[in-house]
C-alpha cells in the first residue's frame, strides 16, 4: 500500500464517521525536499453539541510516511532486502509495517479571552473524566507471554494553556488533548502465501475512525460541561475575581459596544 492508497482510504474512513467533508475539511499535505518523508492533516469536520460557548472546539488528525516506508510499497519486500542485505538463501523475516495516526483535540476561548482557573477540585474531577475517556480510545499493548511488547495507542493527558496576569494569578485560555494509534500497514511479497496472509486495513481504518468519532463527541460534551460550571458558578468562597466571570452578554454577536478587537473575560 502506497502513500497515496493509504491517504484515500483513511479519508474514507473519516467521511463515513461524519468527520471529513472534501468540501469543507481543510486539508494540509507536505513532502520535505531533504530526505522526501511526507505528512498529511485534515481538521476534522464536525457538528458539536450547544453549549461549549464560549469555548471553540476543534480537531485534527494527521499522520507521516517515512521515505523508507515509501521504498517498501513501491516495490516488494524481497526486493528491499536484496538491494540492502544481497541475495540470501533462506528468506528473511521483516517488520511489521505500521504508521502512527494522530488526534488531536482542543477547546479554546476567543482570542485574547481568559477565564479564572476553576477550583482544583472540580477540574481535578473534570480532568479524571477526560483521562478516563482518553484511556478507553487510545490506550492500547501488544502483549506476548504476559510481556509489553509494543505501545499500539497512548496519550499524553490534559495539557492546558494559561495566561499569567501582572498580580501573579493565572488565567485560563485554551485546553488540549492529543493521542495516537497505530495501523497496520499491508506489505507487499513476491511470494503468494505470505502476500495473501497480510490483512487489509479498510476495517481496522473504520474502527479507528469511530474511535476518533466517539472521542471527538466526548471532549465536546465535556467542554461544555465545563463551560457551564465556568459561568454559571460564583466564585470560590474569600477569593478575588480578576474580573467578571462569563456573561452571556459579552458573548452577544449584536452587543453595539463591540469594538471588533479582542474581548478579555478575566
Amino acid at each position: 500500500m502506497r502513500y497515496a492508497e493509504s491517504r484515500d482510504r483513511l479519508q474514507n474512513a473519516l467521511h463515513e464517521a461524519g468527520l471529513y467533508s472534501p468540501h469543507t475539511s481543510r486539508r494540509i499535505e507536505r513532502i520535505e525536499l531533504g530526505d522526501t518523508a511526507r505528512s498529511w492533516k485534515i481538521y476534522l469536520h464536525r457538528v458539536v453539541p450547544p453549549g461549549t460557548e464560549p469555548f471553540h472546539v476543534s480537531a485534527s488528525v494527521e499522520f507521516g510516511w517515512s521515505p523508507v516506508n515509501s521504498a517498501r510499497a513501491y516495490t516488494s519486500e524481497e526486493d528491499v532486502l536484496t538491494e540492502l542485505l544481497g541475495r540470501r538463501r533462506r528468506p528473511l523475516r521483516t517488520e511489521r509495517r505500521w504508521t502512527r495516526i494522530d488526534l488531536s483535540l482542543r477547546a479554546s476561548l476567543p482570542y485574547g479571552s481568559t477565564t479564572p482557573m476553576p477550583e482544583p477540585q472540580v477540574f481535578g474531577a473534570w480532568t479524571a473524566a477526560v483521562v478516563a475517556e482518553a484511556d478507553a480510545v487510545f490506550t492500547a499493548i501488544e502483549e506476548r507471554k504476559g510481556r509489553t511488547v509494543a505501545v499500539l495507542g497512548s496519550h499524553g493527558g490534559v495539557e492546558l494553556r494559561a495566561r499569567c496576569g501582572p498580580d501573579g494569578l493565572a488565567s485560563l485560555e485554551a485546553l488540549a488533548l492529543s493521542g495516537f494509534r497505530m495501523v497496520r500497514v499491508p506489505r507487499v511479497w513476491d511470494d503468494p502465501d505470505r502476500l495473501a496472509a497480510e490483512r487489509d486495513p479498510g476495517i481496522e481504518l473504520r474502527q479507528l475512525a469511530r474511535m476518533f468519532r466517539t472521542a471527538f463527541d466526548e471532549w465536546s460534551q465535556k467542554v461544555a460541561d465545563l463551560a457551564t460550571w465556568i459561568r454559571y458558578s460564583p466564585p470560590p468562597p474569600g477569593s478575588t475575581p480578576v474580573g467578571p466571570w462569563f456573561d452571556d452578554q459579552a458573548w452577544d454577536d449584536d452587543d453595539d459596544d463591540d469594538d471588533g478587537g479582542p474581548e478579555t473575560t478575566h
